[in-house]
């Protein structure tokens, strides 16, 4: 699997550097896998990224997901800030953001993206995601946007 988390593009504005990734499954657990993996590649490369959820419950519950993780692939993050690290699991609401990477695993557009380098979408192939996945793509191009596209496993 290829993950691109390269620096983005020069240009005037913060954020025109949005990313698609669509996986050709429509289990949760695999968007969950593939999020953990897209945030080992972040970490590595030494960003920073806050991950929204839709709720506070979905943060807390990947957060115990890296937790137990076997310790070789150990990711330093925390929960809402609860201390410093370069990867913030958050639910709705991001009080202090980092101003790198936002990924967005919320239904719903995050109209604070521009406040980011680069967005990144995970969508799966579950009716729902593909739907919201489609209205907050036509967010992005309405605000002279060309979001790129990853079909991962297709």
């Amino acid at each position: 699997m290829s993950i691109e988390t390269t620096q983005p593009h020069s240009s005037a504005t913060a954020s025109q550097d949005v990313v698609f990734y669509v996986l050709n499954s429509s289990e949760p657990k695999e968007r969950e896998q593939f999020l953990a993996k897209l945030l080992k590649t972040i970490w590595k490369q030494q960003r920073r990224a806050d991950v929204r959820f839709a709720d506070i419950q979905e943060a807390q519950r990947f957060d115990l997901t890296l937790w137990n993780q076997s310790p070789q692939s150990f990711i330093h993050h925390a929960f809402a800030q609860e201390m410093k690290a370069p990867i913030q699991l958050f639910g709705e609401q991001i009080d202090k953001k980092c101003e790198d990477v936002l990924i967005n695993m919320h239904p719903n557009f995050a109209d604070f993206y521009p406040q980011y380098q680069r967005t990144i979408e995970i969508l799966d192939q579950s009716e729902y995601l593909i739907e919201m996945g489609r209205e907050r793509w036509k967010a992005y191009k309405k605000a002279n946007l060309e979001p790129l596209v990853h079909k991962i496993g297709f």
